[in-house]
C-alpha cells in the first residue's frame, strides 16, 4: 500500500515491503506515479520511494552557472546542501518509519536535472550504490571536465542511462552536446572498469515517461 510522508516541502511517495532490504530513491518532476509505485515494487522486488517538491534547477545544480535557455534564472548550485538534507534528514526518517534498519543496496534514479545530480552525488558520496540518469542534463556548464577529474574513481554498483535519440537536436544550442556528453560519460565510467549501460531510445526529453523508468529498473533489478 503505497504511503505518502512530508518531510519540509518534499512530498514522498513509498512502497515498503517486510523483508525487502533493497531500495530505490526516484527525484521526479511531477507528482503522478503514485499508480505506478505499488505495481513496480512488486515486479522489482524492491522498495520504492518517490520524491517530489523540490525547487527543480536549484537543488540539483552542482554549482553556481548561468541560467539556460538565455534568460532564464541562473542556477544557484544547492546540490550540497540538498544532498546533506537527504543523508540526514530525509533517507532516515523513511528508513526508520518503515523498519528498514540497514538496507542492502540503496539506487538513486533521477531525470534531467535530477539525472544530472544523480551522477554529481555518486562521484562525491557512498550514499548509493546504484544510479540510473535518464535524460541527465550532462550539458551543463562545466559538468563534462569536472567528471573527468575524478581519475581514482571506484565504484562497485552499477550505473544506467538513457538519452532520447531526438533530445541533442532542440532548439535550445546549450542542449545540443547532450548525446555527446551522455556517451563520454558513460566511456568515463568504463574506463574505470565501472559496471555501466547506456542506452539510446526513441523521442525526445519528454517522451515515454513511464517506459523509461521501467527499462531503468529492468537494467538495475530485472
Amino acid at each position: 500500500m503505497v504511503r505518502a510522508i512530508k518531510i519540509g516541502r518534499l512530498n514522498c511517495l513509498c512502497e515498503f515491503s517486510a523483508g525487502i532490504e533493497k531500495i530505490a530513491y526516484v527525484l521526479y518532476p511531477m507528482n503522478f506515479l503514485s499508480g505506478w509505485i505499488s505495481g513496480a515494487a512488486d515486479r522489482y522486488g524492491i522498495n520504492i520511494v518517490v520524491i517530489t517538491g523540490m525547487e527543480w534547477e536549484d537543488v540539483f545544480s552542482p554549482w553556481p552557472a548561468k541560467g539556460v535557455p538565455d534568460g532564464s534564472p541562473d542556477f544557484k548550485g544547492e546540490s550540497p546542501e540538498f544532498l546533506k538534507q537527504l543523508q540526514t534528514s530525509v533517507i532516515p526518517k523513511l528508513e526508520e518509519t518503515f523498519g528498514l534498519t540497514a538496507p542492502t543496496e540503496r539506487t538513486l534514479v533521477g531525470i534531467s536535472m535530477s539525472g544530472l545530480f544523480s551522477m554529481w552525488q555518486w562521484l562525491v558520496c557512498d550514499t548509493f550504490d546504484n544510479i540510473a540518469s535518464l535524460s541527465g542534463s550532462f550539458w551543463y556548464e562545466g559538468f563534462v571536465d569536472w567528471v573527468r577529474a575524478h581519475t581514482s574513481v571506484s565504484k562497485r554498483g552499477k550505473a544506467y542511462f538513457l538519452l532520447g535519440k531526438q533530445e541533442s537536436r532542440s532548439n535550445v544550442k546549450a542542449f545540443n552536446s547532450v548525446a555527446d556528453d551522455t556517451r563520454e560519460i558513460v566511456a568515463f565510467l568504463k574506463s574505470r572498469g565501472i559496471n555501466t549501460e547506456f542506452e539510446s531510445v526513441p523521442g525526445n526529453h519528454y517522451s515515454d515517461p513511464l517506459p523509461r523508468l521501467e527499462k531503468a529498473f529492468t537494467a538495475l533489478y530485472g
